[in-house]
């Protein structure tokens, strides 16, 4: 899973001396710490589907901080280097196809009424499919 990959990452970014990259993979330990440590907080809920929206989370607080940066003019260099860092630990997102292939492929009919077991089928196979993408989907089918 991607949270032991981080540890492998913090060191070689040490040894490289890569401030920024280093800087993205604390960041991203943190936000997985901080999870571990929640309130509630079960062992089978830490999962790739968990780690990936942790990071989507993240990289859409960062892009939106980058887009803010730049209409008011500031220097943003080091923080879009920073996104594209954490952008290359985030999995490429299905295509509607391949969404769509894996909802038939799920044995549950495309209505909202099964939302919440197809989300869950599509995601194990695709954990960077987001909500909004399947959802999407199933209303195209139905």
């Amino acid at each position: 899973m991607l949270h032991t990959e981080i540890n492998h990452h913090i060191a070689q970014a040490m040894k490289a001396k890569d401030k920024n990259r280093l800087y993205v993979l604390k960041m991203i330990k943190a936000k997985f710490l901080e999870f571990q440590t929640s309130k509630g907080y079960k062992e089978e809920d830490f999962n790739e589907a968990k780690e990936i929206a942790i990071l989507q989370k993240m990289e859409k607080t960062w892009a939106d901080e980058l887009q803010s940066f730049r209409d008011a003019g500031r220097d943003v260099t080091e923080l879009a280097e920073q996104v594209q860092i954490l952008q290359g630990f985030l999995p490429k997102e299905p295509t509607a196809d391949e969404i769509i292939a894996a909802i038939r492929e799920s044995g549950f009919a495309p209505e909202m009424k099964n939302m919440r077991n197809i989300l869950a089928f599509v995601q194990q196979r695709y954990p960077a499919a987001s909500g909004k993408l399947v959802s999407d989907a199933i209303r195209s089918l139905a």
